[in-house]
């Protein structure tokens, strides 16, 4: 039975939803900086660990995978000054991939999957991007230090020769009717998708 490692687990589960890794019988230690978070993730049927040093947490778990979902983005979130927003985010994409890569290496780890997101694909060719897709060169100002933070991920994680690196750019078509972003007078992400009608 494989042994995953989920950086910021709760990130796994969307409210009502119990698939990923469990589903599929593998016993899933998942970090938290929270305590009260816990019971969440030990009621999902995880290991929850409450984490503060990134090394002393894989070394404890000794995963066979690595799920870096990890994000400073909790809470209300205001599209008036992304580049505060964001910092702890971008922090956390570019020191703490590196921390994590580290660490995974140290115990021999075979798959690290890392969080990127699709927000900033470069607006080329069809209304469908692939993996050969390219992070947007030119983002405005206020969006630069954030695409760098994603380029410097998908770049770290993708390069890694002593495991499989995969990055999977997330997009927010999960995102529905009363989430936070749903209020606001421009979604940066368009309208929700809806359930197709049988």
């Amino acid at each position: 039975m494989d042994r995953w490692l989920g950086a910021r687990a709760e990130g796994f589960w969307p409210p009502g939803r119990h698939d990923c890794p469990l589903s599929n019988s593998y016993e899933v230690v998942g970090s938290t900086r929270s305590p009260a978070k816990t019971g969440m993730l030990h009621a999902l049927g995880a290991e929850p660990v409450v984490v503060d040093a990134v090394a002393d947490a894989v070394a404890k778990a000794e995963p066979e995978v690595i799920v870096h979902q990890l994000t400073a983005l909790g809470g209300e979130t205001s599209m008036r000054n992304v580049r505060r927003m964001a910092a702890a985010t971008n922090r956390l994409r570019t020191e703490g991939t590196d921390h994590l890569l580290s660490a995974a290496r140290a115990v021999g780890v075979r798959t690290f999957v890392a969080q990127s997101n699709a927000m900033w694909m470069e607006r080329t060719g069809g209304p469908v991007a692939d993996e050969n897709g390219r992070i947007e060169p030119h983002p405005p100002e206020d969006a630069a230090p954030s695409v760098a933070a994603l380029r410097h991920l998908e770049d770290a994680v993708t390069g890694i020769t002593w495991a499989d690196g995969i990055v999977l750019r997330y997009g927010a078509f999960y995102r529905g009717r009363g989430h936070r972003w749903s209020r606001l007078p421009r979604r940066p992400y368009g309208p929700p998708a809806r359930p197709r009608r049988r």
